[in-house]
């Protein structure tokens, strides 16, 4: 199976808190293409804030059928917001786009620091319904196991928020190959995907 994750960076789909002395980027953020928003977050002068989605793609290149069998979470790091993050002030949307087949939201807060956590675990969880019903808006919700004939594509969103915290976390994919089961970790580009709670709104 062929797996590639998407952080969602557009001005459309994401929305930002610019780190202490880079207030100028803000009234950027709309003009932006998404190589300087990238580049901007490599840097480390703005971070995506309260709500991370991520565009998770498989592709079955296999004789046999290949069964997606979990999606875990793990919090990699937790800290305090830090002072001086300055939010852009705005909700994300566009408009409507194609919605893909599947979407889950993760409450990044509740989860216990380097300890995976499967969605299924997660689903019905009172902590967890504000995101789960902000994952709606992407998609219905994530249905496993999925499985996947060769040259099938299979796509979902996943939402990592957090209310109170600057978090970083990533996910891992566990599926069947016919002969043994497999995983691969997904982050943005070699780091973990990192969102911040909205400074107007963390306690």
């Amino acid at each position: 199976m062929l797996v590639d994750a998407e952080q969602l960076n557009t001005y459309c789909t994401s929305t930002w808190s610019a780190l202490p002395g880079n207030d100028d980027l803000l009234p950027r953020l709309p003009e932006a293409d998404t190589r300087e928003v990238a580049r901007w977050e490599r840097e480390q002068r703005i971070v995506q804030r309260q709500t991370l989605r991520v565009l998770i793609s498989l592709r079955g290149n296999t004789d046999q059928a290949a069964q997606l069998r979990d999606v875990t979470i793990t919090v990699v790091r937790r800290d305090p917001l830090p002072e001086g993050v300055r939010p852009d002030g705005r909700t994300a949307g566009c408009g409507n786009g194609e919605e893909p087949p599947e979407a889950a939201g993760v409450n990044l807060d509740l989860l216990a620091v380097g300890r995976p956590v499967s969605l299924s675990t997660l689903r019905g969880k009172p902590g967890q319904r504000v995101v789960a019903k902000e994952a709606l808006d992407w998609g219905k919700p994530v249905s496993l196991p999925h499985s996947l004939n060769s040259g099938e594509i299979y796509s979902l969103f996943l939402l990592g928020r957090t209310e109170s915290y600057d978090v970083r976390w990533k996910a891992t994919l566990t599926w069947w190959d016919g002969k043994k089961t497999k995983s691969v970790d997904l982050d943005n580009a070699g780091r973990p995907f990192h969102v911040m709670a909205d400074p107007d709104e963390a306690p």
